[in-house]
């Protein structure tokens, strides 16, 4: 993983090495006493072959922080589950007694704020800057992996009804990733041939979890006596915990 290393002179810091995969771009100050410090973050886009303007910030590593950067939904749901924990795609920007107020979106919430600009995430950044935000309404909550993962519950099954189950809720996970990856792909670019696939993840996905549920309740029954038992929320938040890591890995991490 690529570190910050000082440049040439006090103020310039690269992150990784220029030229090498990993090398991810510079921040600079571009003041110095007695005026105010000022920090530029530059970031290199490694399919442009070049290094773009991301944001400034009044200290080098809140300045470090936007290279690199990982957005996601600043959207509060609710005391239990927290923030929308699926990465950003738009940002709805507005102004407010002449201050831009902005927020970034997911491709599930990002018609909300109707009245709001919509920008593609990396299109805002270009032109105003951006920062990954501290958190909003409290801290920032993705769905915690309380249990071991879904593969595990797979092998340490006790019986054959609760494997399958398990095995139910697992494949769920890459139908919710596809379908929030669709989302945004949507939001960002909001073209008819974009829209018939995130139809059709959103009908794999909902098969997926109507499966599930079928299988949870099965589970229930057969194995604990409980009848029409529900999908509880910690077995939902799991999925969409896993389906977030999904995401993550098929974005290089990023």
């Amino acid at each position: 993983m690529a570190e910050w290393q000082q440049g040439g002179y006090d103020g310039v810091f690269y992150l990784g090495k220029e030229g090498t995969e990993e090398y991810g771009g510079y921040v600079v100050q571009v003041d110095s006493a007695p005026n105010p410090e000022k920090w530029f973050a530059y970031e290199y886009d490694s399919e442009k072959r070049a290094t773009v303007w991301v944001g400034w910030a009044p200290t080098r590593e809140t300045a470090q922080t936007a290279v690199k950067a990982e957005f996601l939904c600043e959207i509060y749901r609710n005391d239990e589950g927290g923030h929308c924990p699926y990465p950003g795609a738009v940002v709805r920007t507005t102004l407010y007694k002449g201050e831009r107020l902005r927020t970034v979106l997911c491709g599930e919430h990002a018609h909300v704020f109707k009245d709001w600009d919509t920008f593609r995430l990396e299109e805002y950044r270009g032109r105003y800057g951006l920062l990954p935000n501290d958190p909003i309404i409290g801290e920032r909550i993705t769905p915690p992996l309380a249990h071991p993962s879904i593969k595990e519950c797979v092998y340490d099954a006790t019986t054959l009804t609760e494997r399958n189950m398990w095995i139910a809720l697992n494949r769920v996970v890459r139908p919710l990733a596809e379908l929030q990856r669709w989302r945004a792909h949507y939001a960002r670019y909001p073209l008819d041939l974009n829209k018939a696939p995130c139809i059709d993840a959103r009908g794999q996905w909902k098969r997926a979890q109507e499966h599930a549920e079928g299988m949870y309740a099965v589970y229930m029954r057969e194995d604990h006596g409980q009848e029409k038992a529900a999908l509880p929320s910690e077995l939902l938040r799991l999925i969409e915990r896993e389906a977030v890591e999904c995401l993550k890995t098929k974005k290089g991490g990023k």
